[in-house]
């Protein structure tokens, strides 16, 4: 088991299915590879009431649930999965991990505030961290890790410090999170299609292969499109255990052409590290995904090698990482960018100094470096180059350097 006891949105949909599907706090430890502890203390930490009477998270309304039924003092401390919900007139308290995300986020938010800067520093950070930030287009958290020797206070101060003009820097320099909003819902014109193909690859089928398959690599597939009339497409991959994203540039958005992408990495890779990375793919329903037989098999030896899986209908938090992942190539190809002059080898630019930043969430490294320590074969065979800390960036005209895509 591993000792990390922060939870990821995904392994909280575990949870919440596991749990609905009345399974105990040992088996659902073993499918997300965390310690029973943290599943009773995730629960009882951000279970929530369903109450006229009560905010979602009310400690009083909580509190008083539990004094009301004595089911809730013991596992699974929620009423997701219990026989006698139906009848019960009691407050009934849930385990929902959207709403289990967001209290945490919100909680991870609240921290302390307060100025102790010298002149000296703000000189420092001055000539080396506001060039990164204005000119690179590197984010708070990359220049954080790479140079905590100048930033020794919180990033909640630096950003204080912006706003009060100390920092000669201003909001519209800092990158912002994007924002997704629902897709505007087509007409499904290949539902018969879809029934065939979406049989045992649902995301419930998803959720209860990788409980029992929880050492397995995970892939995210996705698409980010440029203006409506561009037929280029950026198709991007993730995996999920090292935060390492490929991009490829297809001329056109549909199956054949994610197919040829496959078709490339079976034959550049070579079948043996193709299984071992493309294990699990989960994705979304898009037209240009459903083809799963090109990513799961390999015609030569006609086995299965990979297991493909769909989101839910826009649902596209279920595969979140690599949603939140989009928002580094959003900050040199925001939406509605012309894509019509973008050339492989920019978008291969873009990558490599997306996969040289280094993240929180993996302990400060990079997912090059966590990626090469894991799968140092697959860094080779793909040419990733590695980009030095000061050097990485992601301003538009560094990146696009192939014609005139300043749009």
């Amino acid at each position: 088991m591993t000792n990390q006891v922060h939870l990821f949105k995904e392994q909280r949909d575990i949870i919440q299915h596991l749990i609905s599907s009345g399974k105990n706090f040992t088996y659902i430890s073993n499918s997300i590879s965390k310690d029973r502890t943290t599943i009773s203390k995730e629960i009882r930490r951000n279970r929530y009431i369903k109450s006229k009477f009560f905010s979602e998270f009310d400690k009083k309304g909580i509190t008083q649930a539990v004094n009301n039924c004595s089911l809730l003092s013991k596992p699974p401390y929620v009423c997701n999965n219990c026989k006698q919900l139906r009848f019960c007139k009691k407050h009934h308290l849930f385990y929902n991990s959207s709403l289990a995300q967001t209290h945490y986020e919100t909680l991870l938010k609240e921290s302390r505030t307060g100025f102790n800067i010298s002149y000296d520093q703000i000189n420092e950070i001055e000539n080396t961290i506001v060039p990164l930030i204005r000119d690179k287009k590197q984010s708070v958290n990359q220049v954080y890790i790479n140079h905590n020797d100048i930033l020794s206070f919180s990033k909640v101060s630096f950003y204080n410090y912006v706003n009060q003009g100390v920092i000669s820097l201003t909001n519209a320099d800092l990158p912002k999170k994007i924002k997704y909003r629902s897709r505007k819902k087509k007409k499904n014109t290949n539902y018969k299609r879809n029934i065939t193909i979406l049989k045992n690859r649902k995301y419930e089928d998803y959720l209860d292969f990788i409980s029992k398959h929880p050492n397995m690599s995970k892939i995210q597939l996705d698409t980010v499109i440029g203006k409506i009339n561009n037929n280029k497409t950026l198709l991007t991959m993730y995996i999920v255990d090292t935060h390492f994203m490929l991009i490829f540039l297809i001329n056109k958005k549909t199956s054949e052409k994610v197919s040829d992408i496959f078709k490339f990495l079976k034959s550049s890779l070579e079948i043996k590290l193709y299984k071992k990375i493309f294990r699990i793919i989960l994705t979304d329903n898009g037209s240009e995904f459903l083809n799963p037989y090109e990513m799961e098999y390999d015609y030569e030896s006609t086995k299965k090698v990979s297991n493909v899986f769909y989101c839910k209908p826009y649902s596209s938090w279920q595969k979140h990482e690599i949603e939140v992942n989009h928002e580094y190539i959003r900050r040199v190809l925001p939406k509605g960018s012309d894509f019509s002059k973008l050339t492989k080898e920019d978008v291969k630019r873009l990558q490599d100094n997306i996969n040289s930043i280094p993240r929180e969430s993996i302990n400060n490294k990079t997912p090059y470096e966590l990626t090469k320590e894991k799968y140092p074969t697959f860094i080779e065979k793909l040419d990733i180059k590695y980009i030095k800390p000061d050097e990485v960036t992601l301003n538009k005209k560094d990146i696009l350097t192939s014609g005139d895509n300043n749009d």
